[in-house]
């Protein structure tokens, strides 16, 4: 787009990138390549606008004016169907907010308009961005990151103000579009731009093409030095004089800019390209204090980019760390080390995270075990020890878990990582760091194969031209010949550095061996596992190890286990081991976040079930009508409060309702049950994730919770009356009794009171809030909300009918009422001839069982099959609600699927509830 004027005449200035945008135009009509949706609106919009303007200065009705239009039409019409699909808050890159719009302005001016479904959400970014600015930030002398993206302020500034930010050496900050901009829409002609520009081109051997940064030479030098001269690379060692010279170059850009230097010397400085300089010079024989980096860069809680930052970066924090971990002074940056490792682990810990520098979530994993294995070989050698303290250790030994588990299963048969050599590199070297750690051995045996795969791939790929790999993030993705060899090279050459591990470090990561074959045998037979892709159990085993030892710490939380008459609570490990592993089943679709709050969930449901049929149980009848009555009101008013503005308002009026009750305050019994299930529904009703939900599913919430809670006295009610009937007494007569779950069909009581007394309904909902935008709820619409409400009840019914055949002997022992205590099942059995007199009961038919008779073994193959039965209308359902929400969405489900599913297929095979202890 850029003429010059010449003795009368104007002339295109680099003809050859004309050239290039009219060869690089697909059949689509689309401009470049790549995987980010970003990458082509942006290419195709500016080239579009090239083009547009071209045909502007040609006779209308030439050969080329025509030519020109046809791919003109044909360009638009693809645009526009990629800005159709364009998910406009998952864009990363630099300055898109402001890029595309500008570029859709000067296109409407010549006519060519778009209209898509993201343009509000960018207009709403766009207005973000530029609320604040003011021309004045540009024409001033200080260096801003809005100088970088300056072709998106045509229409904005007067370019001829900008003219001192133009230098030969760099352009307008190191940016060809932005000094083209600037050679365009300026009256005077600068002929630092033109020879700026003229050596661009000519980096490319004159092909046309230009990258969207220029130069990069400390960016790409650091990054180099920085990976490759290390102790866990074997790299051929420089020479005293090569050092020199290379810490020569970065000591004096340091110099010049007081200790910062940015991605090429003389531009904006940045955290980023400092840490890596520092860390260059460190491998180079020499340092420098990272003092101004902390100064300039640190907030309360990380570390920006760059000081004007208006989001932070997970990469950028990990290399401000790696930089801080290696100086000899590191220990007196241990403030600034904890926090910026805290906010890592709250990123890594909340869910998926899009860095904005590296579109790779390899690249990102790889720089966060390499931090993770560095502050932990410094707590090894007795530095950071406050470290465990404050639960620093036991995050980063999870976070590894995650990680190390999503890097192997990403790894594909031919051993690489996305068919990308440098994808593959970035876990190579992920996992070479990781098998420094004390592992056992045969994860460690794992992890060695792993390696071997990937290099095998990088070796046989490596001298394959490959022009793929566009992973680095700027204005669009870009692609770096010399990093990319330089990662193949560090992961070809990669060295495993023996760590001497102290007891306290190794015992987190290894589990004893009888344990972990006794597990991993027992998980794998599971229905669930068999066949399932699973990487490494052992990772998930000391994951679950971990999240154990935290949920322990809860125990009391609510309810004081101490005071519940149950055998000891074994379901302790076993939640965390079934939420993990199935989490690690399905691809770490959960975050730990999500994860923690369901296995503390899962945790209060077990202790509500005891402490329903230990505690309440003994209440009479009387007792539990006010408890029930009580227990109503405050779902009531949790229900109000969701369309109230005080967040006490469900509080304070069930309490004002229990202080008002007189008889109340006479019975300890009910008055101590009423506080226990308030504290409960209060946890689960006022919890974050509610509150953030909408109101109407803040209601459903109210309702459900009191549901579950009313079936569990339902049961109790059920129990006593078969215990009743059990001893003889009233036996003979039941009407004076209110209806009982066995004077309904069995049917209608296993999708409702039973159901509903597995905690499955209101769990479902409670884990659509979590998974779900604030603000949102993912079932939102009436298919998806028909869909998931009956995937719900048929997975809950099967979870009651799996959890009724393996706890049959329990039940009949403790006289808990089951499905199997139905007459329907009785009387099915006898109708083929298998009944056996005397066995009308449950306790009696498993007694019977034990020595080989009765008609027990036929009837739970009939409970079997019904469970069968609802398993494939919870498939049909999820099917349908597959076809109407988020593929996301269904991969977090599945995870909460698998769980119910597991622990029914686990109370198949082992009964794993506390029993009552008699008083």
């Amino acid at each position: 787009m850029i003429t010059k004027e010449e003795q009368g005449q104007s002339r295109n200035l680099f003809p050859e990138c004309f050239e290039y945008l009219l060869a690089a135009q697909q059949e689509s009509g689309l401009w470049g390549f790549n995987s980010a949706q970003i990458d082509v609106i942006l290419n195709s919009l500016a080239a579009l606008l090239a083009l547009t303007t071209r045909q502007r200065s040609t006779l209308p009705q030439s050969p080329e004016s025509s030519s020109l239009h046809a791919r003109i039409v044909r360009g638009q019409a693809a645009v526009q169907a990629v800005l159709q699909d364009w998910a406009v808050q998952e864009s990363v890159h630099v300055g898109f907010e402001i890029l595309v719009p500008s570029l859709l302005n000067q296109l409407s001016a010549w006519g060519i308009a778009f209209d898509f479904p993201g343009n509000s959400t960018l207009m709403q970014l766009h207005k973000v961005k530029l609320q604040k600015f003011k021309p004045v930030t540009v024409y001033s002398t200080q260096s801003t990151t809005l100088l970088h993206s300056l072709e998106a302020l045509v229409g904005l500034i007067d370019f001829d103000r900008v003219d001192h930010h133009c230098k030969e050496d760099t352009g307008i900050f190191g940016s060809p579009s932005a000094t083209a901009a600037y050679l365009i829409h300026s009256t005077t002609w600068d002929q630092k731009a033109e020879s700026y520009l003229s050596t661009v081109v000519s980096s490319t051997d004159s092909t046309g093409h230009v990258p969207s940064a220029y130069p990069t030479c400390l960016f790409e030098l650091s990054w180099s030095l920085s990976t490759l001269l290390t102790s866990r690379v074997s790299f051929r060692a420089l020479s005293a004089r090569e050092k020199d010279h290379l810490a020569m170059r970065f000591e004096r850009a340091l110099e010049a800019q007081s200790g910062l230097v940015g991605f090429t010397p003389g531009v904006l400085e940045d955290a980023d390209d400092t840490a890596r300089s520092l860390m260059a010079l460190r491998c180079l024989g020499k340092s420098q204090s990272a003092r101004r980096l902390i100064e300039m860069f640190q907030t309360a809680d990380y570390f920006r980019t760059y000081r004007q930052e208006g989001s932070p970066s997970f990469s950028a924090n990990c290399n401000v760390l790696l930089a801080l971990l290696g100086e000899a002074e590191g220990l007196l940056h241990q403030e600034n080390i904890e926090k910026a490792l805290a906010f890592l682990l709250e990123l890594e810990e909340s869910g998926p995270y899009h860095d904005k520098w590296n579109i790779s979530a390899q690249y990102s994993r790889m720089l966060f075990v390499q931090v993770s294995v560095l502050i932990l070989e410094k707590h090894n050698a007795s530095h950071m020890e406050n470290l465990a303290s404050k639960g620093f250790v036991q995050r980063i030994l999870g976070a590894i878990c995650r990680l190390l588990s999503q890097t192997l299963s990403d790894q594909k048969p031919n051993g690489s990582w996305n068919d990308s050599l440098e994808i593959t590199s970035y876990s190579i070297i992920t996992v070479g760091y990781a098998l420094s750690l004390p592992w056992g051995a045969a994860l460690k045996d794992h992890l060695r194969d792993s390696i071997r795969h990937g290099q095998d791939y990088v070796r046989a790929k490596y001298s394959t031209p490959d022009k793929t790999d566009f992973l680095w993030v700027e204005k669009v993705s870009y692609r770096s010949a010399l990093l990319h060899s330089v990662y193949c090279s560090a992961a070809l050459h990669l060295h495993i550095v023996d760590v001497s591990w102290t007891p306290s470090i190794a015992d987190g990561f290894t589990l004893p061996q009888s344990s972990l074959e006794k597990t991993q045998y027992f998980v794998s037979n599971l229905p669930l596992f068999r066949g399932a892709k699973f990487t490494s159990l052992e990772l998930a085993l000391v994951e679950a190890r971990l999240m154990a030892a935290q949920l322990k710490l809860f125990r009391n939380s609510l309810f004081s286990r101490s005071d519940i008459p149950m055998t000891a609570d074994k379901y302790l490990e076993f939640i965390p081991m079934i939420w993990v592993t199935c989490n690690h089943k399905n691809g770490q679709s959960l975050s730990y976040k999500t994860m923690w709050e369901m296995v503390l969930l899962s945790l209060l449901n077990f202790q509500v079930d005891e402490y329903m049929e230990s505690v309440v149980a003994r209440v009479p009848q009387a007792g539990m009508s006010l408890l029930m009555g009580l227990l109503k009101h405050q779902s009531k008013s949790a229900s109000m409060a969701a369309t109230n503005s005080n967040p006490n308002f469900a509080n304070g009026s069930s309490h004002a309702q229990v202080n008002s009750s007189s008889d109340l305050l006479k019975d300890t019994q009910v008055h101590g049950a009423f506080k226990a299930l308030s504290r409960f529904m209060q946890h689960v009703t006022q919890h974050w994730a509610l509150a953030r939900s909408p109101a109407t599913v803040q209601q459903e919430m109210a309702l459900e919770i009191y549901n579950f809670i009313h079936a569990h006295d339902e049961h109790n009610r059920d129990n006593a009356i078969l215990a009743t009937r059990k001893a003889g007494k009233g036996a003979s007569d039941t009407t004076s009794q209110p209806q009982t779950s066995q004077e309904q069909s069995y049917i209608k009581w296993v999708r409702g009171t039973a159901s509903d007394d597995t905690s499955c309904p209101f769990s479902f909902l409670f884990f659509a809030c979590l998974i779900s935008k604030p603000g949102k709820h993912c079932f939102a619409g009436s298919r998806a909300q028909y869909y998931s409400k009956s995937l719900c009840r048929h997975l809950a019914t099967m979870c009651r009918q799996y959890n009724d055949y393996g706890s049959a002997t329990r039940d009949a022992e403790e006289g808990n009422f089951n499905s199997l205590d139905f007459p329907s099942f009785r009387d099915m059995e006898y109708s083929r001839g298998n009944g056996i007199s005397g066995t009308n009961s449950l306790s009696s038919a498993v007694e019977g069982a034990s020595r080989g008779k009765g008609w027990i073994s036929h009837a739970k193959d009939s409970l079997m099959a019904f469970a069968e039965f609802e398993r494939a209308g919870m498939e049909l359902a999820k099917e349908k609600l597959s076809s109407v929400v988020p593929q996301r969405c269904i991969e977090q489900l599945q995870v909460f699927i698998d769980v119910t599913d597991m622990f029914g297929q686990i109370y198949f095979q082992e009964d794993i509830a506390s029993r009552v202890i008699s008083r």
